[in-house]
């Protein structure tokens, strides 16, 4: 009978000299780590593991784990490192440098969670500065970053000089990553070089529980599609880069009865939304600050403080710029509102105005219901250059 194990480590191995870096499949239900321990033989994919595990990096609990994996990095240009199953606790960042990539088996398969001695700003980063300070081009996926309540980001990427080898465009991607408890922001992309980390790729990623924003996305022309966030103080998604890109996403659960937030900021130019959603939140659904955005086929269900006198902070729908194009839908549902955060939450205006915006283009549906604490459709003064409806 023929051996199918053995056929499949012959694929393998030839697939990690054919693409330069394999990643290896979870031990449960994938690669075993004899397989695994067979393939990093070629010095294609070394990866980390428990000690005892026969990886090629073994971790030291007492040191943590991202000693092991920055090892297995180094600071050469296009490396990856797997990560196995299991949780492991580290105690500074891991660091990619230009073109590297880190690779777990699952966003809650293999967890890097932060010890309570950590040392660092976030649980992963880039160089910020020094002789890597222009690398680009990391990768992130299938991982899950806890930041325990002692550190600030789960991930934070800069870029804060011309790219060094790839350019004009850092261009980071994150797939699948999941953040958890982070003090601060769960993930930061940004920089002092003109557009931070741009045109990044931010793809079915999960924040919660995050003490600041799920993403603060300072980068410009980046693409942001089919993520989440719940439960984060400092609001959902912050777009502050510029020309940006959002599909797909949505946000419920965020903001807090001292500090309403929103589940999405429209803060920079030329941002555009499309088929988002935002629910229950303490503020508003979507604040659109940035000239020039688009807001298409988007949903704010039950947003905002709800008591008399925060009708800015309880809208589906915040406009405080001119220039906006906006189509969707805002409602209060019965019993609907971030209750849980804030008693009474709930919207109370579908739309809202700021004092002297125009050239606003807005067609909203809000329906006859009007639940408690809905009290109108729009609030402010629609400009003499504007169209709005708001049907309900």
């Amino acid at each position: 009978m023929q051996d199918n194990r053995s056929d499949r480590r012959h694929l393998l191995r030839a697939a990690a000299f054919t693409a330069g870096a394999v990643v290896a499949a979870p031990a449960l239900g994938g690669i075993t780590p004899a397989q695994a321990a067979v393939l990093a033989s070629t010095g294609a994919i070394p990866w980390v593991g428990p000690a005892g595990s026969g990886a090629t990096y073994e971790v030291d609990p007492a040191v943590g784990a991202q000693a092991a994996i920055n090892a297995a990095l180094g600071t050469d240009a296009q490396r990856a490192v797997f990560v196995a199953p299991g949780t492991y606790k580290v105690k500074a960042p891991v660091v990619l440098h230009d073109k590297q990539a880190l690779i777990g088996a699952g966003p809650l398969v293999t967890m890097l969670r932060a010890d309570s001695a950590f040392s660092g700003s976030a649980l992963v980063v880039n160089p910020w500065s020094g002789d890597f300070v222009g690398a680009s081009r990391q990768c992130v996926s299938d991982i899950g970053l806890d930041g325990a309540g002692v550190v600030a980001n789960g991930v934070n990427f800069q870029m804060n000089a011309k790219p060094a080898t790839y350019g004009p465009d850092p261009a980071p991607w994150l797939t699948r990553v999941f953040v958890t408890k982070t003090t601060g922001d769960g993930i930061y992309l940004g920089g002092t070089y003109s557009g931070g980390q741009r045109e990044f790729k931010l793809t079915d990623c999960r924040v919660e529980s995050a003490g600041g924003w799920g993403y603060n996305i300072q980068s410009s022309d980046g693409f942001v599609s089919g993520c989440s966030v719940q439960g984060c103080v400092g609001g959902g998604y912050l777009l502050g880069g510029g020309n940006t890109k959002a599909w797909g996403c949505k946000a419920y659960g965020v903001g807090s009865a001292t500090a309403p937030a929103p589940a999405f900021r429209l803060a920079s130019a030329r941002a555009t939304v499309v088929g988002c959603e935002a629910q229950d939140t303490a503020g508003n659904g979507f604040e659109i600050l940035g000239r020039n955005s688009t807001v298409s086929g988007c949903t704010a269900d039950s947003t905002g403080i709800g008591s008399s006198g925060t009708d800015q902070n309880s809208a589906g729908f915040y406009v405080g710029v001119s220039a906006v194009s906006l189509e969707g839908g805002s409602f209060q549902r019965a019993g609907g509102g971030g209750t849980w955060l804030i008693t009474g939450a709930g919207m109370r205006t579908a739309l809202y105005l700021a004092s002297g915006v125009d050239y606003v283009s807005v067609r909203l549906v809000s329906g006859p219901a009007r639940e408690t604490p809905f009290q109108r459709l729009i609030t402010g003064t629609v400009g003499a250059n504007s169209s709005v409806s708001v049907i309900g």
